[in-house]
């Protein structure tokens, strides 16, 4: 019994170890940490709690590894354990059940535990910890259309990233999430100063994967500008090296469309709605399929029943501002085939959407 303890903290020791390293995005030491830990851990089935951090961990480093190949399931190993009852494995479970859930798309279910995570946060004394927090939080928020509570927080992380030595990569990731922000809000000049700022310090460390993340929201941001072959020369190279990024990909084979390369468009809207689907990724697979309709021309009538299917899901997550975007694109569609009752009456609905957007989604 005395061996198995100190066996146990050994490696409870090690999972804390790991997790520093997850945090401050260093990947190789992560992985050299998880594999040694993946040797210790298979005799270890009877420290239910120790497997429970070890699951969550392991959902974190394959977060911060490849975040895009995240889908709905990918929270059911830890699902199958009893929710904890230790402070720190429950602060934990709220905190990376909030980070699935809005990957996935489920923004109302992302909110609730953010709550719940931010309570037992006030627990926690280790700042970096509530800069990890907030840093997520604020990514949250943007994914949600809460533009000024995201730049609020991602400011707050970073702020706190900097007294530390070692966190130049979160600082970092804090640019690239506050140039996103600032895309959304159409300030493209103060968004590429923090992208080139992000760029800088992931060069300088020689982040590749980090690099690629820049180079993807420098894509959307030449989207919004209205600048397609700058936006799909970046995303073309974040699509080289990651095929699965299906966010890239859509983005992508919208400018495509724009150019009017449909062909490459609906090669691409097809490969994108195949991961989604394949993720079980709801919110993704509604933009696809309400793209891919657009581009192949189909009747209003029939891109109808598309978009109304996808506003269902936007409108319970309160995204408003794809409920508006669509719902143009139809207004215009019956508009061109000379239905004006209905072109009227999508159109309205959009001035209706941009109450909601203004009011911060509610």
């Amino acid at each position: 019994m005395e061996v198995q303890a100190q066996t146990n903290e050994q490696i409870m020791q090690m999972l804390n170890e790991w997790y520093i390293e997850i945090r401050a995005r260093r990947l190789r030491n992560a992985h050299l940490l998880k594999t040694e830990i993946d040797k210790k851990i298979k005799n270890m089935e009877e420290d239910q709690n120790l497997l429970l951090y070890y699951s969550l961990l392991d959902f974190r480093h394959q977060y911060l590894v490849d975040s895009l190949s995240i889908g709905k399931d990918s929270f059911n190993k830890i699902e199958s354990f009893n929710i904890p009852t230790d402070d720190s494995l429950i602060y934990y479970y709220y905190f990376f059940k909030a980070m699935h859930s809005t990957i996935v798309g489920n923004y109302n279910l992302a909110k609730i535990y953010y709550d719940k995570a931010e309570i037992k946060l006030r627990e926690i004394p280790d700042q970096l910890e509530h800069a990890e927090f907030y840093f997520k939080l604020a990514t949250f928020n943007c994914h949600h259309q809460q533009y000024i509570p995201a730049f609020q927080q991602v400011s707050k992380a970073e702020e706190i990233f900097s007294k530390y030595n070692g966190y130049e990569l979160n600082i970092g990731y804090c640019n690239n999430v506050s140039g996103l922000i600032c895309t959304h809000l159409n300030e493209f000049e103060t968004a590429e100063e923090f992208f080139m700022s992000a760029m800088n310090i992931f060069q300088k460390q020689k982040e590749e994967q980090a690099i690629l993340y820049v180079r993807h929201n420098l894509g959307f941001m030449y989207a919004n500008q209205k600048l397609s072959d700058l936006a799909i020369r970046h995303l073309s190279e974040v699509i080289k090296e990651l095929p699965n990024d299906y966010k890239a990909i859509l983005i992508a084979a919208c400018e495509h469309e724009k150019i009017g390369e449909k062909e490459k468009a609906l090669e691409l809207f097809e490969k994108g709605l195949k991961i989604s689907t394949d993720l079980k990724n709801e919110e993704y697979e509604h933009h696809f399929k309400i793209s891919q309709a657009i581009a192949k021309g189909v009747c209003a009538e029939e891109l109808e029943k598309i978009v109304l299917a996808g506003n269902v899901y936007f409108e319970r997550e309160n995204i408003y501002e794809y409920v508006k975007e669509y719902n143009e694109k139809l207004a215009l569609t019956f508009y061109r085939e000379n239905n004006h009752v209905k072109s009227s009456e999508y159109f309205y609905l959009c001035s209706i959407m941009n109450g909601k957007n203004h009011l911060g989604g509610q």
